[in-house]
């Protein structure tokens, strides 16, 4: 009988987060979820990004790929993420050494939670990534991989650990608030029930409050502002403008992020969430980036370790539980 494997996937709009399991072997892997077709690439890869050879095309996926080429699209069943996908479950077996023919693989990927709320949807999603039962072949950093994937388990968005750390959840209530690149995701659970009509997803993620921060800026110092400067501008605090540090650019942003954590909260409050659980969580990689707005405002919330991880932890225990 074949060894089976377990692989995990939340492939962001932002971010693609996986993790590997088997016995004794466990890898991580997280990329941006940037891809763009070229040809005839000469360049050497950098660490975070990968050279991919998929249906007589080839791809760039990573931080290599500028901030343009980013998926905006609400929708996941898109080749951006099938070949997120891909890349992900490749490099995860060549990190751990593994080859395909000898292994049970089992897959457990995201989609929003409007796409989990309707059969129809997840199952269209689910024949797409196992590209409609059809042989795999693709070419990750120069080596090739083929492979098929069958019973693909459809996980949805905002779940956070409460699978993972179900013995701690089995007796609360909680909210968890998922904030993505694209949207954030709200569901609340009854120990490790989810409550079907919480499900929510708004459009707030950190894209928004990267169009509000443009805007402001641009205003404010009457400059380009591009893609990618955002990303730097975000994850440094501060603006600079020709080699200076724009010191009220510090406020602005602050300013910026502080009304983006209010709309993500009066969005919940208009959806009939009260907050009374006994554990508020924030996961995704938004939380990072709106860490200090959470602590002033909600100074009892809990934004969990490593929260870009968070979901496809629980996707790992979800496997876990239904195949061992």
């Amino acid at each position: 009988m074949k060894e089976q494997i377990f692989i995990s996937i939340d492939s962001g709009k932002h971010t693609t987060k996986a993790i590997l399991q088997g016995v004794d072997i466990f890898k991580t892997v997280q990329f941006r979820t940037k891809i763009q077709e070229v040809s005839d690439i000469g360049i050497d890869i950098p660490l975070d990004s990968y050279k991919v050879d998929y249906e007589s095309k080839q791809y760039l996926v990573g931080s290599i790929v500028p901030e343009t080429q980013s998926d905006f699209n609400l929708s996941k069943e898109s080749y951006i993420h099938k070949i997120a996908i891909y890349t992900a479950i490749t490099e995860l077996m060549r990190m751990a050494n593994l080859r395909f023919y000898d292994k049970s693989i089992r897959i457990a990927v995201n989609v929003p939670i409007h796409v989990y709320k309707k059969q129809a949807l997840k199952n269209s999603f689910k024949k797409f990534i196992e590209n409609n039962n059809l042989p795999i072949q693709f070419c990750l950093n120069d080596m090739q991989y083929n492979f098929h994937l069958s019973e693909v388990t459809i996980c949805f968005e905002g779940m956070g650990l409460t699978y993972a750390n179900h013995e701690e959840q089995k007796n609360a209530t909680s909210v968890v608030l998922d904030i993505g690149g694209l949207n954030t995701t709200y569901c609340t659970f009854v120990g490790v029930q989810p409550n079907f009509n919480s499900m929510n997803v708004s459009h707030l993620g950190i894209n928004t409050l990267k169009t509000d921060l443009e805007c402001e800026l641009v205003e404010k110092y009457n400059c380009n502002i591009s893609s990618d400067d955002l990303e730097h501008i975000i994850q440094k605090g501060y603006f600079s403008n020709m080699g200076k540090v724009e010191e009220e650019s510090k406020e602005i942003i602050q300013n910026i992020k502080k009304k983006h954590f209010d709309k993500i909260i009066n969005y919940a409050k208009q959806h009939n969430y009260t907050f009374n659980q006994d554990h508020i969580y924030f996961v995704g990689g938004g939380s990072l980036i709106l860490k200090e707005q959470i602590q002033i405002n909600l100074p009892e919330a809990s934004i969990v370790v490593n929260p870009q991880y968070a979901n496809v932890k629980s996707f790992m225990e979800i496997l876990k539980v239904k195949y061992l």
